[in-house]
């Protein structure tokens, strides 16, 4: 996986590289997401939500990006997260009726579906997606991780716009 650079300017103009960004296949369909000037730890820039409220921070930026994802990428990880959601609800729920009438099996058999659950679910936030960081000195965004491919592509724009 590659580091890519894309230009502030591409991304207000609609201009970006026409390969997914995680799988290199061509691809017309984008995810909007948020672009947050942020010197923290990278991994706080994957929790959902953080790049918005942390570019609303005093002395951070922010700046819409749209980033190509194939239909068929994107389908993996949305299927991945949603599957999350029933195991959490069972390991809660059995770890609540186990708490609640004192079977105590119960309750830690409800604690490690809930917890293994919350892993599969960061897994697959892990393998289908990145984040984008704003470098508002040069008017950059750092995308991370990306596929060789939409590297090659966002390398090509970025020469072509600065020409």
């Amino acid at each position: 996986m590659a580091r890519s650079v894309l230009l502030v300017a591409d991304q207000l103009a609609g201009i970006y590289p026409e390969c997914c960004v995680l799988s290199g296949v061509e691809t017309q369909r984008a995810v909007r997401l948020t672009a947050t000037s942020w010197g923290g730890p990278r991994w706080l820039l994957g929790v959902p939500g953080f790049a918005l409220i942390a570019g609303r921070l005093p002395r951070h930026q922010h700046v819409p990006v749209a980033l190509p994802i194939s239909e068929r990428v994107w389908k993996m990880w949305r299927s991945r997260d949603m599957a999350s959601f029933p195991a959490l609800a069972a390991g809660a729920t059995f770890f609540g009726i186990g708490v609640a009438t004192g079977a105590v099996g119960l309750a830690v058999f409800g604690a490690l579906v809930f917890v293994a659950a919350i892993a599969y679910r960061i897994r697959a936030h892990h393998n289908y997606w990145f984040t984008c960081t704003l470098r508002p000195g040069d008017s950059t965004i750092v995308v991370e991780p990306t596929h060789r491919r939409f590297d090659e592509a966002a390398r090509a724009l970025f020469v072509r716009t600065l020409r």
